[in-house]
Protein backbone atom coordinates (compact mmCIF):
# COMPACT_ATOMS: atom_id res chain seq x y z
CA UNK A 1 0.00 0.00 0.00
CA UNK A 2 1.13 3.44 -0.79
CA UNK A 3 0.33 6.64 1.13
CA UNK A 4 1.47 9.75 -0.10
CA UNK A 5 1.16 12.04 2.26
CA UNK A 6 -0.46 11.50 5.75
CA UNK A 7 -0.25 14.53 8.64
CA UNK A 8 1.16 14.44 11.19
CA UNK A 9 1.90 10.27 11.12
CA UNK A 10 0.01 7.37 9.62
CA UNK A 11 -0.27 3.59 10.97
CA UNK A 12 -1.74 0.87 8.79
CA UNK A 13 -3.94 -1.81 9.89
CA UNK A 14 -4.93 -4.43 8.08
CA UNK A 15 -7.86 -6.91 9.22
CA UNK A 16 -7.14 -5.79 12.87
CA UNK A 17 -3.30 -6.23 12.78
CA UNK A 18 -1.01 -3.25 12.58
CA UNK A 19 2.04 -3.46 9.75
CA UNK A 20 3.78 -0.48 10.36
CA UNK A 21 3.84 3.37 11.13
CA UNK A 22 5.45 6.39 9.59
CA UNK A 23 5.53 9.67 10.94
CA UNK A 24 7.34 11.95 8.37
CA UNK A 25 4.54 13.54 6.29
CA UNK A 26 5.82 15.10 2.94
CA UNK A 27 7.15 11.95 1.83
CA UNK A 28 5.30 8.66 0.77
CA UNK A 29 5.01 5.81 3.04
CA UNK A 30 4.84 2.40 1.68
CA UNK A 31 4.16 -0.83 3.20
CA UNK A 32 4.35 -5.09 2.35
CA UNK A 33 0.90 -6.15 3.35
CA UNK A 34 1.27 -9.34 1.61
CA UNK A 35 0.86 -11.66 4.75
CA UNK A 36 -2.12 -9.18 6.14
CA UNK A 37 -4.05 -9.37 3.19
CA UNK A 38 -6.61 -12.79 2.53
CA UNK A 39 -8.90 -13.92 -0.20
CA UNK A 40 -12.12 -12.25 -0.27
CA UNK A 41 -12.93 -8.84 1.68
CA UNK A 42 -10.21 -7.35 3.36
CA UNK A 43 -10.34 -4.17 5.93
CA UNK A 44 -7.60 -1.79 5.92
CA UNK A 45 -7.73 0.86 8.24
CA UNK A 46 -4.80 4.19 7.94
CA UNK A 47 -5.01 5.55 11.48
CA UNK A 48 -3.72 9.29 11.74
CA UNK A 49 -3.35 11.47 14.77
CA UNK A 50 -3.00 15.30 14.50
CA UNK A 51 -0.05 15.73 16.92
CA UNK A 52 3.34 13.83 17.19
CA UNK A 53 6.73 14.53 17.72
CA UNK A 54 7.60 15.21 14.18
CA UNK A 55 4.88 17.73 14.10
CA UNK A 56 7.47 20.18 15.60
CA UNK A 57 10.31 19.11 13.57
CA UNK A 58 8.23 19.98 10.70
CA UNK A 59 6.83 22.95 12.58
CA UNK A 60 6.62 25.65 9.43
CA UNK A 61 4.60 28.72 8.80
CA UNK A 62 1.70 26.85 7.37
CA UNK A 63 -1.79 26.01 8.02
CA UNK A 64 -2.23 23.05 10.73
CA UNK A 65 -3.93 20.37 9.20
CA UNK A 66 -4.28 16.82 9.57
CA UNK A 67 -5.12 14.24 7.14
CA UNK A 68 -4.30 12.48 3.82
CA UNK A 69 -3.16 14.92 1.41
CA UNK A 70 -2.23 12.26 -1.43
CA UNK A 71 -2.72 9.72 -3.62
CA UNK A 72 -3.57 6.42 -1.62
CA UNK A 73 -3.73 3.44 -3.67
CA UNK A 74 -2.15 -0.64 -3.66
CA UNK A 75 -0.33 -2.46 -6.15
CA UNK A 76 1.36 -5.96 -6.62
CA UNK A 77 4.53 -7.05 -7.80
CA UNK A 78 5.70 -10.13 -9.19
CA UNK A 79 7.81 -12.40 -7.28
CA UNK A 80 10.86 -11.76 -9.63
CA UNK A 81 11.18 -8.25 -9.82
CA UNK A 82 13.72 -5.10 -10.30
CA UNK A 83 13.74 -3.54 -6.40
CA UNK A 84 15.33 -0.31 -7.51
CA UNK A 85 16.94 1.52 -10.37
CA UNK A 86 19.60 4.54 -9.92
CA UNK A 87 21.06 6.92 -12.59
CA UNK A 88 23.31 9.09 -12.64
CA UNK A 89 24.78 11.49 -15.79
CA UNK A 90 27.35 13.83 -15.78
CA UNK A 91 28.77 16.60 -18.40
CA UNK A 92 30.92 13.90 -19.77
CA UNK A 93 28.50 11.47 -21.35
CA UNK A 94 29.14 9.21 -18.47
CA UNK A 95 25.81 7.26 -17.17
CA UNK A 96 26.52 5.69 -13.86
CA UNK A 97 24.12 2.59 -13.68
CA UNK A 98 22.78 0.50 -10.57
CA UNK A 99 20.07 -1.86 -10.46
CA UNK A 100 18.85 -4.34 -7.46
CA UNK A 101 17.08 -7.11 -8.14
CA UNK A 102 15.27 -9.84 -6.16
CA UNK A 103 15.98 -13.81 -6.42
CA UNK A 104 15.87 -15.88 -9.54
CA UNK A 105 16.83 -12.66 -11.77
CA UNK A 106 19.39 -13.62 -14.66
CA UNK A 107 20.28 -10.40 -16.27
CA UNK A 108 19.28 -6.39 -16.63
CA UNK A 109 19.27 -4.93 -19.77
CA UNK A 110 20.13 -0.96 -19.79
CA UNK A 111 19.36 0.98 -23.04
CA UNK A 112 19.28 4.73 -23.39
CA UNK A 113 17.75 7.10 -26.04
CA UNK A 114 18.32 10.63 -26.56
CA UNK A 115 15.73 13.29 -26.45
CA UNK A 116 14.61 12.25 -29.56
CA UNK A 117 14.29 8.97 -28.73
CA UNK A 118 17.15 7.65 -30.81
CA UNK A 119 18.92 4.94 -29.02
CA UNK A 120 22.13 5.91 -27.73
CA UNK A 121 23.84 3.03 -25.60
CA UNK A 122 23.07 -0.55 -24.76
CA UNK A 123 24.32 -3.07 -22.23
CA UNK A 124 23.35 -6.15 -21.00
CA UNK A 125 24.59 -7.12 -17.28
CA UNK A 126 24.60 -10.75 -15.75
CA UNK A 127 23.32 -10.76 -12.20
CA UNK A 128 25.64 -12.33 -9.61
CA UNK A 129 25.01 -13.81 -6.19
CA UNK A 130 24.69 -10.08 -4.45
CA UNK A 131 21.47 -9.30 -6.54
CA UNK A 132 22.81 -6.64 -7.63
CA UNK A 133 24.53 -4.81 -10.76
CA UNK A 134 26.16 -1.87 -11.42
CA UNK A 135 28.00 -0.75 -14.55
CA UNK A 136 29.07 2.56 -16.50
CA UNK A 137 28.11 3.57 -20.04
CA UNK A 138 29.09 6.78 -22.44
CA UNK A 139 27.79 8.58 -24.80
CA UNK A 140 29.53 11.20 -27.51
CA UNK A 141 28.11 15.17 -27.56
CA UNK A 142 25.68 14.60 -24.71
CA UNK A 143 22.84 17.22 -24.46
CA UNK A 144 23.86 18.35 -21.28
CA UNK A 145 20.95 19.14 -18.87
CA UNK A 146 19.88 22.77 -17.74
CA UNK A 147 17.36 24.80 -16.57
CA UNK A 148 16.98 26.78 -19.33
CA UNK A 149 17.37 23.65 -22.00
CA UNK A 150 16.03 20.40 -19.92
CA UNK A 151 16.83 17.77 -22.34
CA UNK A 152 16.00 14.56 -20.78
CA UNK A 153 17.30 10.92 -21.92
CA UNK A 154 15.43 8.12 -21.77
CA UNK A 155 16.72 4.76 -19.60
CA UNK A 156 14.53 1.09 -20.38
CA UNK A 157 15.91 -1.19 -17.55
CA UNK A 158 14.82 -4.67 -18.43
CA UNK A 159 15.40 -8.05 -16.62
CA UNK A 160 15.03 -11.36 -17.30
CA UNK A 161 15.45 -14.70 -16.41
CA UNK A 162 16.18 -17.54 -18.30
CA UNK A 163 12.82 -18.36 -20.07
CA UNK A 164 12.71 -14.17 -21.18
CA UNK A 165 12.21 -10.81 -19.62
CA UNK A 166 10.18 -10.69 -16.91
CA UNK A 167 9.99 -6.69 -15.90
CA UNK A 168 10.56 -3.37 -17.92
CA UNK A 169 10.22 0.42 -16.95
CA UNK A 170 11.64 3.88 -17.67
CA UNK A 171 13.08 6.24 -16.48
CA UNK A 172 14.31 10.02 -17.57
CA UNK A 173 17.48 11.55 -16.81
CA UNK A 174 20.07 14.27 -17.50
CA UNK A 175 23.39 14.38 -18.28
CA UNK A 176 24.92 17.76 -16.43
CA UNK A 177 27.68 18.76 -13.88
CA UNK A 178 27.17 20.60 -10.54
CA UNK A 179 29.76 21.50 -8.10
CA UNK A 180 30.66 24.66 -6.35
CA UNK A 181 33.96 26.59 -6.82
CA UNK A 182 35.02 29.32 -4.71
CA UNK A 183 31.76 30.06 -3.40
CA UNK A 184 30.12 29.73 -6.48
CA UNK A 185 27.41 26.93 -7.74
CA UNK A 186 28.32 26.45 -11.08
CA UNK A 187 25.98 24.21 -13.09
CA UNK A 188 27.74 22.09 -16.40
CA UNK A 189 30.57 25.25 -15.59
CA UNK A 190 28.15 28.26 -15.58
CA UNK A 191 27.27 30.27 -12.29
CA UNK A 192 23.43 30.38 -11.80
CA UNK A 193 21.28 32.18 -9.59
CA UNK A 194 18.34 30.19 -7.94
CA UNK A 195 15.29 32.22 -7.92
CA UNK A 196 12.01 30.82 -6.16
CA UNK A 197 9.55 30.73 -3.41
CA UNK A 198 8.69 28.00 -0.74
CA UNK A 199 5.62 26.75 -1.83
CA UNK A 200 2.96 25.28 0.16
CA UNK A 201 0.98 22.88 -0.65
CA UNK A 202 -2.54 24.49 0.31
CA UNK A 203 -5.92 25.25 -1.39
CA UNK A 204 -8.97 27.05 0.02
CA UNK A 205 -11.39 24.16 -0.48
CA UNK A 206 -9.69 21.00 -0.17
CA UNK A 207 -6.62 22.05 2.46
CA UNK A 208 -3.13 20.75 1.83
CA UNK A 209 -3.42 19.73 -1.90
CA UNK A 210 -1.63 20.44 -4.86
Amino acid sequence: IHIGSATSNVRVWVNGKEVGYSEDSKLEARFDITRYVRTGENLIALEIFRWCDATYLEDQDMWRLSGIARDVYMFTREKKRLENVKVSGNGKGEAYLYASLSKGVASVNFSISDPFGKPVSSVTVPVGKANEVQTKVSISDPLLWSAEYPWLYTLEVSISDKKGVLEKTCLDFGFRDVCIENGQLLVNGKPVLIKGVNRHELCTWNGPVM
